[in-house]
């Protein structure tokens, strides 16, 4: 080969190398490049590495989510990379500094899902390829403490020996919805105040989960589409916000007097009105 063609030939690899650099480095690793080129490297991909997400999960219900997994390197292998994924110190440290935030915040730790409530289904990545899948398959038993809101952390635990991103190979997966301490079924008691049809308010209210400190159910006794989120601060005051058709109601919607929440009795203690204070209601809603 003349000198020529190896310059060219060499210039060519540079530019393979720098151009695969970058472009793995626009994808946010931090540890690929070895003195010779880039080394094979296996991640979870799509953005999901190193970060925090979200699953929506349903009790005594199996459920089914997937994430990319991906091999960055310079070429496709010509052999089959088995990944295995689990509950990995990366994984484990990053939940960990996730729940010094939080409270640093003054909110509750995340506590790690149990094993018993999941299955981790393992990927391969196929020879000649550089993306597949994996999976989290997760059944929520009815007797899991829901008071509690659970992270699964997993990560890359090993790739049939090949490196593993220490910046993207582990993620953490919040358990959504799940039932907050407030759902449930209750009984609603009061009375409202209207200009011509005033009336005791004596019926079964759900309140279903929004999130950790918010539910929602019935405005008044309005039926099924008139709603409110009942929001609950850690002083156990409580803010009532209108939903459905409660939020075209003629306005202004005032909270007045007394709205709190006993986590001794589970009572939530409601005062509210709306058509400029003509529609008054005081509530007491009971868990049952």
């Amino acid at each position: 080969m003349t000198m020529k063609k190896i310059f060219k030939t060499s210039l060519a690899l540079l530019a393979t190398i720098i151009g695969l650099s970058s472009c793995l480095e626009d994808k946010g690793y931090t540890d690929l490049i070895n003195s010779v080129g880039a080394e094979p490297i296996v991640s979870i991909f799509g953005n999901y590495g190193g970060s925090l997400q979200t699953g929506k999960f349903k009790i005594d219900t199996l459920v089914e989510i997937t994430y990319p997994v991906n091999l960055g390197s310079i070429n496709t292998l010509d052999k089959d990379v088995a990944v295995t994924m689990g509950v990995t110190t990366a994984a484990t440290n990053f939940l960990n500094a996730t729940n010094t935030k939080r409270v640093a915040a003054g909110d509750d730790p995340y506590a790690v899902l149990p094993t018993t409530e999941y299955t981790l289904v393992n990927p391969v990545i196929k020879a000649g390829t550089r993306d597949a899948n994996f999976s989290i398959k997760v059944k929520l038993s009815k007797t899991l403490d829901f008071t509690k809101e659970y992270v699964i952390p997993v990560g890359i635990s090993d790739a049939s020996g090949l490196k593993i991103s220490s910046n993207l190979g582990f993620m953490n997966v919040f358990v959504g919805g799940t039932p907050n301490k407030y759902d449930g079924v209750y009984q609603s008691t009061g009375y409202f105040s209207h200009p011509s049809l005033p009336r005791a308010i004596d019926r079964v209210k759900t309140l279903t989960t929004i999130d950790k400190t918010t539910s929602e159910t019935e405005f008044a006794d309005l039926g099924s589409a008139a709603k409110m989120w009942l929001k609950v601060a850690k002083d156990n005051t409580v803010t009532i916000i209108p939903k459905g058709s409660a939020e075209t109601l003629a306005g202004p919607f005032e909270q007045t007097g007394v709205n709190k929440y006993d986590p001794a009795t589970k009572t939530f203690t409601l005062n509210y009105q709306y058509n400029v204070g003509t529609r008054v209601i005081t509530e007491v809603i009971k868990k049952n």
